[in-house]
């Protein structure tokens, strides 16, 4: 069989010897790529494939078929010739390598991750560090409710970017829910950044874009200081006043009274959209059982739920407050009191 086929290739060469050379355009890019390509032209998944117009088209002069053949034989090529799915599978393995695979993502286009936020489980806490847990996945599914959804939906229909601030970030795991939602402008505070430093600072998967804030501060400092920094403000949402100082939607990721949540809602949410959820104590300064809320900007409750799912809501206590008691609480902790 092998003699056969060197004995056809001479004869074929030898019928081509007076046969000039040929010029053949080849294109350097297609407009559909190969089956076993999911990109295009040297392109990767965050760019646009390059443009294929015929300004783009370079020449290459090949040998004439018969001196191709001949270089072929001399160089041992006959045994490509014998296994063409060798071959084939060579180009494949050449062409996904060189072009198909992505580009890294450029820090502009990363998005905020937390190394915790595949951890969540239904119905369980895990403890994420001495001072915080990662919350039960009926938690997250909560904060991706409608109410949260349709806040977004408004802000982008008025053309403002969506803000949201979230109270108790712990390791980052409701941080990531909210990005992912589309809020890319987040304070995140918690009194303790141990859990947060762990898993999105320090863990090599974690990762935190411009847009997300985060301060190692309770609550109450952090009231303070957004308080200094929109002294000069009039509000938001409506007349002279900047939307922009306003959030869209709170988060807090602890048990609360009411009272706080209500404060929270009437001064930091955007006036006209702005949603707060929260786990608000059943009775004042009981931290036992809670019942989950979501507030507009006057402080009316909109929904509430005793129960998510399978799971019975409660949370840490507010660790800024007096009776809190417990490991969550001063002096086990280590949490300073604002005086």
């Amino acid at each position: 069989m092998m003699n056969a086929l060197l004995l056809l290739l001479l004869c074929f060469s030898t019928a081509e010897s007076f046969a000039p050379s040929q010029t053949i355009k080849i294109p350097c890019c297609t407009t559909s790529p190969p089956k076993h390509h999911h990109l295009a032209c040297g392109g990767n998944s965050r760019l646009q494939p390059r443009s294929c117009s015929n300004s783009n088209t370079s020449l290459m002069t090949i040998l004439p078929r018969r001196n191709f053949l001949q270089s072929s034989l001399l160089f041992g090529t006959v045994q490509i010739i014998r296994r063409p799915q060798e071959a084939l599978a060579a180009e494949e393995t050449t062409s996904i390598t060189s072009i198909s695979s992505p580009a890294p993502l450029s820090d502009e286009t990363k998005p905020f991750h937390s190394a915790a936020y595949t951890l969540k489980e239904y119905t369980n806490s895990i403890v994420a560090s001495r001072d915080t847990n990662i919350s039960p996945k009926e938690v997250y599914d909560t904060i991706s409710s409608n109410y949260l959804q349709e806040a977004y939906d408004a802000a982008i229909k008025s053309n403002t970017t969506p803000k949201a601030l979230d109270v108790g970030a712990g390791a980052g795991v409701s941080t990531e829910v909210l990005y992912r939602l589309g809020y890319h402008e987040i304070d995140a505070l918690d009194w303790s950044g141990e859990a947060w430093t762990r898993y999105v600072v320090e863990d090599p998967m974690g990762y935190c874009p411009e847009g997300v804030r985060f301060y190692e501060l309770d609550d109450e400092r952090y009231l303070d200081q957004w308080r200094g920094a929109n002294s000069n403000t009039n509000g938001g949402g409506g007349g002279g006043g900047d939307k922009q100082q306003l959030f869209d939607i709170i988060v807090f990721n602890f048990a609360v009274n009411e009272a706080k949540a209500q404060q929270f809602a009437k001064e930091l949410l955007n006036k006209q959209h702005g949603r707060l959820l929260a786990p608000i104590n059943t009775s004042n300064d009981y931290w036992l059982k809670q019942t989950y809320q979501v507030m507009d900007s006057d402080g009316k409750v909109l929904w509430s739920a005793v129960d998510v799912g399978a799971w019975s809501v409660q949370f840490q206590p507010d660790v800024t407050q007096d009776t809190c008691s417990g490991i969550w609480c001063a002096p086990f902790n280590g949490f300073q009191k604002k005086r």
